[in-house]
């Protein structure tokens, strides 16, 4: 199994580019089974484990696939009615898409429970709920989720959460149903928007604004070309990196449109945020003062964020508070983050975090995609060496950070 070997203590600088977003592409690579026609895609994060096995379930299921570099075509023509295997479904939460999908397609669904990042409770009532709304007959038993209908049929839908595979369900479940569908509370994030922008692009009819969408059914989906939104969460790793190392970096060919909160909140922290010439200069120089954040639905900072910012806080000088207010259970990475000495502990669905008080190597764990990113960076901000394992679960929402990070002047290596 390979690890990261990280010798920290290097101030990161220079110019970075950055992947597609994992969350854009995943409902988008679903999506295309649903088009008529060939889907031609740009700027898909293909190296990411979790991509990979979305396409590895799409040729199961009889597509077409080429993949180019960054490039994906899909020919949705050969797709049948399958038997999904437990191994690759039970990798990734969105595979959970797939019952919308086949619903539509074939009348019929067998879908093993999904996979994803153990971060607590991930309920998926709200997709069973959503399409039971629209005339499927599901039922959830032991081994998994099974769903029926003759066709699905346009209603009127409110969520008690804002959920974002739940939304893109629906979406899916609409886009080809009869008459007018309406989703209140939803998740109308960027990544969902960019997905909203693929589906029009198809053909379909559907209107967002936020927290509400309207999807007036369509006939069928042709093929089409689109390109896949760049990371946000990728965007914020290396923000965050650079004022962790006290760097200064370069972000080409993005903005901050989709990450308002989150930059104010870096700046609260003392992080220097600007943008010029189409692209983002960060600056970690004046060092790192105490915050308090929160997460929120979009605009606010997504969950995903916590454990990067709870890294941050370690190198404040005074106590910083990360609160989550979706998820009670995601402080896993707390205990690999105090093994660098950092003093850090989490009371119900806050981490408190005591910083300044210097990080030191050491050997961690990978928990999650995130919570091991934040491991990453302590490693890049510690004294002396740090090996962190269990690696697999970065790359599922990382293209090979460790070649970027080394761009930066980062210390890094995979080893086995």
């Amino acid at each position: 199994m390979a690890v990261f070997e990280i010798d920290g203590g290097h101030r990161l600088s220079g110019e970075v580019s950055l992947s597609g977003a994992k969350n854009a592409a995943l409902p988008i690579l679903f999506g295309s089974l649903l088009s008529e026609g060939i889907v031609e895609l740009e700027d898909v994060p293909t190296l990411m484990e979790d991509v990979k096995v979305s396409i590895d379930v799409i040729r199961h299921l009889g597509a077409g696939v080429e993949v180019e570099g960054t490039s994906v075509v899909i020919d949705p023509s050969g797709v049948g009615e399958a038997v999904l295997p437990m191994e690759l479904v039970s990798k990734i939460r969105y595979s959970l898409l797939l019952l919308s999908v086949l619903l539509v397609k074939f009348g019929r669904v067998e879908l093993p429970f999904p996979g994803g990042c153990d971060i607590g409770t991930r309920k998926f009532d709200l997709h069973i709920k959503g399409l039971r709304d629209l005339g499927a007959r599901m039922e959830v038993g032991e081994n998994g989720i099974v769903g029926e209908a003759e066709s699905l049929k346009g209603n009127d839908i409110e969520f008690y959460l804002p959920t974002t595979s739940g939304t893109e369900n629906i979406l899916l479940g609409a886009v080809l149903a009869r008459g007018r569908t309406t989703i209140r509370n939803a998740n109308t994030r960027p990544e969902i928007k960019d997905f909203v922008r693929f589906l029009n692009s198809m053909g379909a009819d559907i209107d967002m604004s936020s927290r509400f969408v309207e999807i007036r059914g369509v006939s069928v989906l042709n093929g089409t070309k689109h390109t896949v939104m760049k990371g946000r969460d990728e965007a914020m790793t290396f923000m965050i990196a650079a004022g962790m190392t006290g760097g200064d970096i370069v972000i080409n060919d993005y903005n901050l449109d989709h990450l308002q909160s989150d930059a104010r909140y870096l700046r609260e922290s003392g992080v220097e945020i600007f943008e010029w010439g189409g692209s983002v200069y960060v600056s970690g120089k004046n060092g790192i003062k105490p915050f308090d954040m929160f997460t929120a639905p979009y605009p606010g900072v997504n969950s995903d964020m916590q454990p990067l910012f709870a890294a941050l806080a370690l190198m404040a000088d005074g106590e910083s508070t990360i609160t989550d207010q979706r998820f009670m259970d995601r402080f896993e990475y707390v205990k690999e983050l105090a093994s660098f000495g950092g003093r850090i502990n989490h009371y119900g669905n806050c981490a408190v975090v005591r910083g300044g008080s210097g990080l030191k190597g050491a050997e961690v764990r990978a928990v999650d995609i995130r919570g091991g990113a934040s491991a990453v960076l302590a490693g890049l901000a510690a004294d002396g060496t740090t090996v962190v394992d269990n690696i697999y679960q970065i790359d599922r929402g990382y293209e090979r950070i460790e070649k970027k990070l080394a761009g930066l002047g980062a210390v890094i290596s995979r080893k086995k």
